[in-house]
């Protein structure tokens, strides 16, 4: 009798364990990368949402009135604009020296430039805006919580200045978050300080 049976057997036990092992690596290494590409889109997702939350937050608002002033004289025109700002609560430090505005009216959109020197308490050059005053903080040109700054924006000669009853819009872009649109309308009549609404 032959017994070539039982080797045949053990060799085929053999087969399905190397078999098996491969299975397993295989596996192993379609789980790793699974895991992985899930690590991945999770980290993803993260970073989106804290973008998402320091664009929300780093938003600024209006405090008090909007002024016009015609420093001119003459009170037929409003040649600045005065209004003080701040952080809205829970907003981030913003630098205002990336602060972008834009006046606009019914007839032209002109980007505003930083005067120089910018935080200054002196009126800003023709066509240009600046810190006039920081309350309650430091001298540096961060916008921080609990600080008030007052913007001054002298309107250019090429936007015109405001006449009564001019309706205008200033918008405050930060480098990150939500701009700040004022929309205001001149009144009847110009004196030297003009509350605008």
């Amino acid at each position: 009798m032959k017994c070539l049976l039982s080797r045949e057997e053990a060799f085929t036990g053999l087969e399905a364990a190397i078999v098996l092992i491969a299975f397993v690596v295989v596996a192993a290494v379609f789980s790793y990368v699974v895991l992985g590409a899930g690590f991945f889109t999770t980290q993803k997702s993260q970073e989106v949402v804290h973008q998402g939350v320091q664009q929300a937050s780093s938003s600024i608002e209006i405090l008090g009135n909007v002024y016009g002033l015609d420093l001119v004289g003459g009170g037929t025109q409003i040649n600045y604009v005065n209004f003080t700002i701040g952080l809205a609560p829970g907003g981030m430090a913003i630098d205002m020296t990336k602060v972008s505005m834009v006046y606009s009216n019914q007839s032209v959109r002109q980007e505003l430039l930083e005067a120089t020197p910018f935080n200054t308490n002196t009126n800003p050059g023709v066509g240009t805006w600046s810190i006039a005053k920081v309350t309650n903080g430091n001298s540096n040109s961060y916008l921080e919580t609990g600080e008030q700054f007052d913007i001054v924006v002298h309107l250019t000669e090429s936007t015109g200045s405001i006449a009564p009853r001019d309706q205008f819009t200033l918008e405050v872009k930060p480098i990150i978050g939500p701009s700040l649109s004022i929309a205001r309308t001149a009144p009847g009549g110009i004196n030297t300080v003009n509350a605008l609404y």
